[in-house]
């Protein structure tokens, strides 16, 4: 009886043990159910907005998962699958990963959410966000932007309708405006329902903004070719501005009306220079953030993103440092992997788009006026194309090491590697320096030879500095235009005279030299077989202008001569203006009119009229005009405020209601 009654207390004894055993010190197992819910972070904190991050989930306690996926989207879309991996399940213990983020590019609200997944089902994480760059992302364009927050977007000519959604506003209320109602009309409807109209093709921006909050956005529409294509370049002559990503600019394209201060714009342009080595891509945090930034702002805004591409020279100028660069050979292997790593950015921020491309100003002027030598006689180490990896010797043509080698060798990179680019190079006024050039250059010639022999001279001049530059192979492998430019400082501020004694200056010209101009750039044009595009043609006007003035319902103020307020009658020729010039000797010189143009005619006392010449740009194969500072010191048309107190962005805006057809 005794042992018996002993192992009875002994067997409930061990039971009792075992059950505390399983209770108090628990051991790994399979889960009995769903994974239980896990929680997902992430580290971009406090300021961090770059593309770089961690995403972590945990669990703490309970039904582990064998397996995870974690879900990504950008903006309206759907979730995309971005990553999977398998699990060992240790129920009940805790359970963690981390995957890392890297590299997004574009900026918006980034959403994500992972599922963990077991034998017995699947169970979810809250979803969290990420914000990448400046852009909240939080007014979303839905169907358009399904994958990712767009810059711009496309749609056939015609009406779409659009609903809108504002993150974390459950009723958002919308207004909407255009930078350019020619392409695009615009309205919102229902408060959230955006309509957009395409009457024709070309491009536009529209500004969203969502009332309750205040939050804006910008974002670029291209309409579509009538036969359903891209449109390229504007099918009129068109209008560019050099334009930094500075806020002051960025602000100044972002200022949208209904009238003519409004901010309408066909191409932007921005310098990548300053050498392949400690140049351009040494200047923003992120490596090429300069161009990267560029194409990105431009599009948002409806415009043509153009760049100044000019690394044979560095941080100075000359024709011995140009000379020492083309011919060192670590110089040009770094210029061949700068050009490529420069057209990669284009292609892939531009994506389907153009980019506009102006090659190396100044050097092949410099080659022409001071080596005495044709293209093919100069020496340049086009070898380093290849020795740099970005040309293969046997499959790529053999460039040979020359000027022309170098030209042809660039032109067929682009072709290459961004073929949609839209480029050219650059020609100089005073590439021929000849002893029968007068020290104020050639267009001067017809104010001592007379028009008709000024003219044939100055043709004949033109056709020389053309035959050089195609001889060099400005025209190879597809090029698109040919470009000039005027000076890099407005007329009026070159010497500190000019402004009081036009006619014995170099730069500020009147109607006939303008008109000489023309003719030197109809030679370009009809002998290279190319379309022109003037380039950094200056901003600065003639006073005292008697336009009106939108910002204050009077007169423009004058330019007063100083550093960034100078006077300049470039804009005055192309966009035209009635002027009153002040003193005789300015009103005799600006009223000069050898040409017997009809455009140029004046009161007899003080008041001189110049109507615009963008029809007679045309004629001589100018397809677009881009204005612009070309020295810190010039009159600058774009900034809030510009220094021009907004007379160019104003004429270009009364220009743009009935622009010059190419047609």
């Amino acid at each position: 009886m005794f042992l018996k009654r002993y192992f009875k207390t002994f067997s409930i004894l061990l039971c009792i043990t075992l059950i505390l055993a399983v209770t108090i010190i628990p051991t790994s197992a399979a889960g009995t159910g769903v994974p239980v819910k896990p929680s997902l972070s992430h580290n971009q904190w406090s300021g961090d907005i770059d593309g770089d991050y961690d995403l972590t989930w945990n669990i703490w306690y309970g039904n582990n998962g064998t397996s995870w996926k974690l879900f990504e989207k950008i903006g309206a879309g759907n979730y995309q699958e971005i990553h999977s991996g398998t699990l060992i399940d240790d129920t009940p213990n805790p359970q963690s990963e981390t995957f890392q983020v890297r590299g997004r590019t574009i900026e918006g609200t980034y959403k994500y959410y992972i599922e963990l997944t077991n034998s017995y089902g699947t169970t979810a994480s809250d979803e969290i966000s990420v914000v990448v760059g400046n852009a909240t992302g939080n007014i979303i364009i839905n169907g358009i932007d399904t994958q990712k927050v767009v810059y711009q977007f496309t749609q056939a000519q015609g009406m779409n309708d659009y609903a809108l959604s504002f993150n974390g506003v459950a009723n958002p209320v919308f207004t909407v405006i255009t930078n350019n109602s020619s392409v695009v009309d615009c309205s919102i409807v229902n408060n959230n329902t955006l309509k957009i109209n395409g009457k024709k093709a070309g491009r536009a921006s529209i500004k969203l903004k969502e009332s309750t909050t205040g939050e804006e956005r910008y974002v670029g529409i291209r309409i579509k070719n009538a036969d359903g294509s891209i449109p390229g370049m504007p099918n009129y002559l068109s209008i560019g501005s050099v334009s930094e990503d500075k806020q002051g600019d960025l602000d100044f394209w972002r200022d949208f009306h209904t009238d003519d201060k409004n901010k309408r714009m066909d191409i932007r342009y921005i310098y990548i220079n300053g050498g392949p080595i400690n140049g351009w891509r040494t200047w923003t945090n992120v490596d090429g953030g300069r161009a990267k930034n560029f194409i990105i702002e431009s599009r948002k805004l409806g415009i043509i993103p153009f760049f100044v591409y000019y690394n044979i020279p560095d941080s100075g100028e000359s024709y011995s440092l140009d000379l020492a660069h083309i011919q060192d050979s670590t110089y040009m292997d770094a210029y061949y992997k700068d050009l490529k790593f420069f057209l990669d950015i284009c292609k892939e921020y531009a994506e389907d788009d153009t980019v506009g491309i102006v090659f190396e100003p100044d050097f092949l002027g410099y080659m022409m006026q001071q080596s005495g030598k044709q293209p093919n006689e100069i020496t340049a180490l086009v070898s380093a194309a290849y020795s740099s990896g970005v040309l293969t010797s046997g499959v790529d043509p053999d460039f040979p090491n020359t000027v022309e080698g170098l030209v042809k060798s660039v032109n067929y990179i682009v072709s290459k590697y961004y073929p949609q680019a839209y480029y050219g190079w650059q020609f100089n006024l005073w590439a021929y320096d000849g002893h029968d050039v007068p020290n104020n250059g050639i267009l001067h010639k017809t104010e001592t030879m007379g028009v008709t022999d000024g003219l044939n001279f100055i043709r004949s001049k033109a056709q020389l500095i053309t035959d050089y530059y195609v001889s060099a192979g400005v025209k190879s492998y597809g090029a698109n235009f040919v470009s000039i430019d005027k000076y890099g400082l407005d007329g009026g501020g070159v010497t500190p005279q000019a402004a009081a004694d036009p006619a014995g200056s170099t730069w500020f010209w009147n109607s006939d030299i303008w008109n000489n101009y023309l003719e030197f750039v109809k030679v370009m044009n009809t002998s290279s077989n190319l379309p022109v595009i003037l380039w950094q043609i200056p901003v600065g006007h003639i006073n005292t202008s008697q336009a009106s003035n939108p910002y204050n319902n009077g007169l423009f103020p004058d330019l007063n001569g100083t550093s960034t307020k100078y006077e300049d009658s470039a804009p005055v020729y192309f966009l035209g203006d009635i002027f009153k010039p002040g003193s005789t000797e300015r009103f005799n010189y600006f009223k000069l009119n050898a040409h017997n143009d009809n455009k140029i005619t004046d009161n007899g006392t003080d008041t001189i009229t110049w109507t615009h010449h963008m029809d007679k740009a045309k004629e001589s194969g100018v397809i677009s005009i881009l204005f612009g500072a070309g020295v810190n010191s010039s009159t600058d048309g774009v900034g809030s405020p510009p220094t021009d107190d907004y007379w160019w962005i104003t004429k270009v805006q009364r220009y743009f209601d009935n622009p010059i057809s190419l047609n």
